[in-house]
């Protein structure tokens, strides 16, 4: 009862909000299909709203971090950082996974393995890069050991050719 009471509180927060937009990226975590995403997002991963940005265009998770970048007309994603150290838990994945669903409606399992993959690619690059895509979304992350160590990994649609 609990997640859908906050779920509940945060759609009439949202509600408060002018939901015009103008350029690009203003104000476009106001849009319907934003404001849907982040209640999965809350829904899946039991993370809190924390803030909007500044431009309108991104919402911030508290406990457990993470943030959705949502302009529908261009791009929307979930990241999600480690910093603990460059060997993230098994519990951190499957929360990747759980927020990378709610934004692209891919597979559980085929998420969790696209960021196992996607990270593991990183630690072996150079530059600390890599991506990972399949039928239902992008990973795209970057790992390292050095200097403590750290991943981050973003969820996204796959990208459409037009």
């Amino acid at each position: 009862m609990r997640p859908l009471v906050r779920i509940a509180s945060f759609a009439a927060t949202l509600l408060m909000f002018d939901t015009s937009t103008g350029q690009a990226g203003e104000r476009s975590a106001d849009r319907p299909e934003c404001k849907e995403i982040t209640a999965r997002i809350i829904e899946r991963t039991n993370t809190k709203f924390d803030h909007f940005s500044p431009s309108g265009g991104s919402v911030f998770f508290k406990g457990p971090d993470m943030v959705l970048i949502c302009d529908p007309k261009f791009v929307t994603y979930v990241s999600l950082n480690w910093d603990t150290n460059g060997f993230p838990s098994k519990e951190w994945f499957s929360l990747v996974a759980k927020a990378g669903s709610a934004v692209t409606g891919a597979d559980l399992k085929q998420l969790e393995l696209a960021a196992r993959r996607c990270y593991r690619s990183a630690l072996k690059d150079p530059d600390e890069q890599a991506s990972a895509t399949f039928s239902g979304a992008t990973v795209e992350c970057q790992a390292f050991t050095r200097d403590g160590g750290g991943v981050v990994i973003d969820v996204t649609t796959p990208h459409r050719k037009r």
